[in-house]
């Protein structure tokens, strides 16, 4: 797995969950205004609550596309090879015995990849692994706030 796939299939997941936001946001608009949904007393709330719903999808979509847009401008220096745990940096660690991968991205954080069986979590630099784990090298240990304990096994 390199990179390029990590990043790739990362803006197409996102691409597939905007595409998913901006239908639901529409459909929760065109139930807002349809006519049946127009309130029979001034208890019913349907309307009004299908429009909030609306809104945050619409929300949720501005989200993904900001995330897609923040990739795609960082994606030269992303995809750069890097020597310690950096911006961009694809990296393998070991906590006890079990290996986990993550991928440390301006945006997206917390989207989950899956390539060649392995999942790469992506992570951003304010999340607490991101946090404890940058400017480490290969063969660097760390403990994280939890307590766990892992080191660096590879850095691509």
């Amino acid at each position: 797995m390199t990179k390029e796939e990590v990043l790739s299939e990362l803006i197409r997941l996102l691409r597939s969950e905007f595409e998913g936001a901006v239908a639901a946001s529409q459909d929760a608009a065109d139930y807002a205004t349809n006519e049946e949904s127009r309130a029979e007393s001034q208890w019913d709330t349907q309307g009004l609550e299908a429009s909030y719903l609306a809104a945050g999808q619409a929300g949720q979509a501005r989200q993904w596309a900001e995330a897609i847009q923040t990739l795609e401008q960082h994606r030269p220096d992303l995809l750069a090879p890097k020597t310690s745990v950096v911006l961009g940096a694809l990296i393998a660690c070991d906590f006890s015995g079990s290996r986990e991968h993550f991928f440390i991205a301006p945006a997206a954080g917390g989207q989950v990849v899956t390539l060649d069986g392995h999942e790469i979590t992506v992570v951003t630099p304010q999340s607490p692994i991101a946090a404890t784990i940058l400017g480490k090298h290969k063969n660097d240990a760390f403990t994280l706030a939890n307590g766990a304990s892992g080191s660096v096994l590879e850095i691509h």
